[in-house]
């Protein structure tokens, strides 16, 4: 069908005192500015005060009902007050919206002014925790007959508002599918719900304590989440995509996220910043709160506080482009987590892009991510064609998870990270920010020794009730699995890595765990400040580590603090460290030529297979990087491991402070490798003169690392 032409411009429409304004395309199709304010009827007023419109429509679902591709839902003020904010607190549902035509309906409004304000978390559970241990349910009977399922937030958020389609709902003018009838408390528990809309466009918005989702969308594609502020919530945007109704042109882009707003003045909060703490610093990069400073990280991923195990932008089945670009995502758990959960039962040596079309073509780039108690970026299950560029880390956990994934190639390059504090634990420097971690366990009764009766407790979402303590799940047979005592202290999870890897679990099937092997995960030209290894918990798998520039932080070091900069645990024990998986032979703790924080920690070189077996072809290759402390030796490596690696300082500005320009004589102003794609698109380390390349993120002259000239490194639009 041919395109359609653009619309004739300013027909009615001048932000005139009507309802709706109309603009007509040569087709004689009209596109409306519908104006809307909480309740209606009344008028609206725009961000100066002034009139906008004599009478509005009421932000409802029964408004968006009546909204047609490319018509724009205009948020209005229902005061003149030009210092004041217009709350919106219903619960709104777009649903069946599609077009031949490229149109896409817009939602936006006028920035702090106009707040899409949830509930609390509370609220969504209606459940009182238990004083005693035992188990509590709080549900109707959708959810006592609901199947127990993995507890998984994401999961439950999905399977909460899953569409029932009705026969009186199949004819023109159905009611939306979300909600219909009751589908358990989580169906409303969003803000703004997307039901099978094909182009839409959220912009311009502040969205505050809309738990457990500010936007869900299910079976919808075209979905862009656009200069929205983001305060509280799980997910800022999850979406999902099903059989026969793909997810797909999914874009977040210039969106704060503040998920954890208990160290921050919550009242002066803005998307730009920079942001007051509650001690009264101003900051860019955001400020430690309870999730950072004082809960295990067990507790955010199973615990009381589950609900903080979100992300900015949450995906199942999401089929690719995505596109999550110069985002602020500040005091959260994740930043972005993408699974192929259509895959998950799928043979690890059957994913293909033909059985497992999810994932594909993702770009993360430009984007700040500070305080983040996990993963800033999170890949699940397979991915293919991803580049994870130019982006800023400060202050997270595992930067880049890739953990029981599939597929390949991911392309990590441009990022630059650094740290001036540690999670949960203690220090110097964190005293003004907040009490550190602590725990109270309880020795009885037996099966809840250990465990603390106020953090170790789970919400199961769908069926409403409190798991007794210490428990994690309890499967339809009524199989219990509980938590790991370990697991849930204050020490747990608080040294991190940059590259998060790791092993088949034992008892795990055959050809059921997923390394990348359609193409490899290639890092290069990243500059990092380091408190932690590049990698541990884990194997090298498939990994292609050239140009990227290492200051570890030992003594001498800007920001060096004694307690900030030690190895974690201080004593290293493989058994411990590598219960979890098929076998712990052969991990081990692998510090440079010098210094004492480990390059490599509980590690093995070669990724096994699920009966321990050794992968030969998924080896990896290190070389031409720099490392302050210089390169380990004796974990099983290969001898072109780092053969033209350089120890010494990089000669970044004031890495403490995020600045890695370099300052002149650096040893990072010259390579001689320069990255290359060949002609079967595979990445090559070029012997070039050492004058002509460099390592790290930054050039010498200032600017960042550009990636090679290709069609595969030009970003969408």
């Amino acid at each position: 069908m041919a395109a359609r032409r653009p619309r004739v411009v300013g027909a009615f429409c001048r932000l005139v005192p009507f309802l709706v304004c109309l603009t007509l395309d040569p087709f004689g199709a009209a596109a409306r500015t519908i104006f809307v304010t909480p309740t209606g009827a009344g008028p609206g007023y725009g961000a100066d005060g002034r009139l906008a419109a004599d009478r509005t429509e009421s932000f409802s679902t029964d408004t968006m009902r009546t909204v047609l591709p490319g018509d724009v839902v205009q948020l209005l003020l229902d005061t003149p007050d030009p210092a004041a904010t217009t709350v919106y607190r219903a619960h709104v549902v777009l649903s069946r919206k599609t077009s031949l035509a490229p149109d896409s309906i817009v939602i936006r409004g006028l920035g702090a002014r106009t707040r899409l304000i949830g509930r609390s978390v509370e609220q969504i559970r209606d459940c009182p925790m238990p004083e005693d241990g035992t188990e509590r349910a709080c549900g109707d009977l959708y959810a006592a007959l609901a199947a127990p399922e993995t507890p998984d937030l994401l999961a439950a958020l999905f399977g909460s508002a899953a569409a029932r389609t009705l026969p009186s709902e199949r004819a023109a003018g159905a009611r939306p599918a979300i909600p219909i009838g009751r589908t358990g408390r989580l169906a409303d528990a969003a803000c703004l719900d997307l039901d099978r809309v094909d182009g839409v466009v959220v912009e311009d918005l502040t969205f505050q304590d809309c738990w457990l989702v500010a936007v869900r969308a299910l079976g919808s594609r075209r979905v862009t989440l656009r200069r929205v502020l983001v305060i509280g919530s799980s997910y800022g945007l999850a979406a999902r995509g099903r059989p026969g109704q793909p997810a797909d042109h999914i874009t977040v882009e210039d969106v704060t996220w503040v998920q954890d707003v208990s160290g921050y003045d919550e009242a002066s909060l803005s998307r730009e910043g920079p942001f007051r703490c509650r001690d009264g610093r101003m900051t860019a990069l955001g400020c430690p709160g309870l999730m950072w400073r004082s809960v295990p990280w067990a507790v955010s991923h199973h615990g009381v506080y589950e609900h903080f195990n979100g992300a900015l932008l949450g995906g199942a089945d999401l089929e690719g482009p995505v596109v999550f670009r110069r985002n602020t995502v500040l005091s959260a758990y994740n930043g972005i987590r993408l699974k192929a959960s259509g895959c998950e039962d799928l043979p690890a040596s059957s994913l293909s892009p033909a059985t497992c079309p999810y994932n594909g073509g993702l770009w993360i780039s430009e984007n700040l991510f500070s305080y983040v108690r996990d993963n800033p970026v999170e890949l699940e299950t397979w991915s293919t064609d991803a580049h994870v560029a130019r982006n800023r880390i400060h202050n997270a956990h595992a930067w880049f998870s890739f953990d029981d994934m599939g597929g390949g190639p991911v392309y990590v390059y441009g990022n630059r990270g650094w740290f001036d504090d540690m999670p949960a634990l203690a220090w110097s420097g964190s005293a003004s920010v907040g009490p550190a971690c602590r725990r109270r366990p309880v020795s009885a009764p037996p099966d809840a020794a250990g465990f603390d009766p106020v953090l170790d407790r789970r919400f199961d979402y769908l069926k409403a009730r409190w798991l007794p303590v210490g428990v994690e799940a309890i499967d339809a047979s009524g199989r219990v699995d509980r938590m790991d005592v370990e697991e849930q202290s204050c020490a747990a999870s608080v040294a991190g890595r940059v590259v998060k890897l790791a092993l088949p679990p034992r008892g795990a099937a055959p050809d059921t765990y997923r390394y990348p092997r359609r193409g490899p995960i290639y890092l290069f030209n990243n500059s990092w400040y380091l408190r932690a290894p590049v990698t541990g918990i884990g194997a090298a798998a498939n990994l292609r580590h050239w140009n990227n520039a290492i200051l570890f932080c030992e003594p001498g070091t800007p920001g060096y603090a004694p307690e900030l900069c030690e190895a974690r645990p201080k004593t290293f024990d493989a058994a411990a460290c590598g219960r979890e998986f098929v076998q712990a032979d052969g991990l081990g703790r692998f510090p440079g030529a010098r210094g004492s924080l480990p390059f490599f920690d509980c590690f093995r070189w070669l990724p096994v297979d699920e009966r321990g077996r050794d992968l030969l072809d998924l080896a990896s290759t290190f070389d031409h990087d720099i490392s302050s402390n210089g390169f380990p030796q004796g974990f099983g490596g290969p001898p072109t491991f780092e053969l033209q690696g350089r120890q010494g300082d990089p000669g970044f500005r004031a890495p403490e402070r995020g600045d890695f320009t370099l300052v002149p004589g650096a040893l990072a102003r010259t390579s001689a490798c320069r990255i290359e794609e060949a002609d079967d698109g595979h990445l090559n380390c070029r012997t070039t003169p050492a004058d002509t390349a460099f390592a790290g993120a930054v050039a010498p002259d200032g600017r960042l690392y550009e990636p090679p000239a290709s069609p595969h490194f030009q970003p969408p639009d």
